[in-house]
């Protein structure tokens, strides 16, 4: 019962007469036309540039994430955000501002960079030593981000590449 069904529903799709067991299958009536060599070429182009890339590259480059609890720390996120500006040599980089527990009213603030933390503080919940924090934790990524791309380019360097002999 399920193959007349079946049978019936896709000759009615696909505007075709139903086949009987007996009958010989058809041949594919679609004409293929050949491929223009520029495409051609443009796609090994292509091919070979993605090849000899080494890194891939992020599309979402920069993204500051917020992980914060309390008002305090959305205000520190808020001041944060609207006063950051990435070195230009930056890349690949994820920034996640979090907040730790601590006694009373205050909260430890986490500023990590691709989950390596980079700067910690006691976060009080006045709005001047906020202020005061956010300066410090934005210097602090910033010379994260520019000594990280400078520590990268010197250990790719050939003076520490080795000839893996002891």
């Amino acid at each position: 019962m399920v193959a007349i069904v079946y049978i019936v529903f896709s000759a009615f799709l696909f505007n075709e007469p139903v086949l009987r067991p007996d009958s010989v299958v058809r041949v594919d009536t679609i004409k293929v036309k050949e491929t223009p060599a520029s495409l051609t070429k443009l796609l090994e182009q292509s091919k070979k540039q993605l090849l000899e890339t080494e890194e891939p590259e992020m599309e979402l480059d920069g993204l500051l994430v917020d992980m914060t609890k309390t008002k305090g720390g959305k205000d520190f996120y808020d001041l944060f955000y609207n006063s950051w500006e990435p070195p230009q040599a930056a890349k690949n980089f994820t920034i996640t501002i979090s907040e730790k527990p601590n006694r009373l009213n205050t909260t430890f603030i986490v500023v990590s960079i691709n989950e390596n933390v980079v700067y910690e503080n006691i976060l009080q919940p006045r709005l001047d030593i906020i202020e005061y924090l956010k300066e410090e934790a934005i210097a602090a990524t910033q010379s994260y981000l520019a000594n990280y791309e400078e520590i990268m380019r010197e250990l790719n360097g050939d003076d520490l590449s080795g000839s893996g002999i002891y």
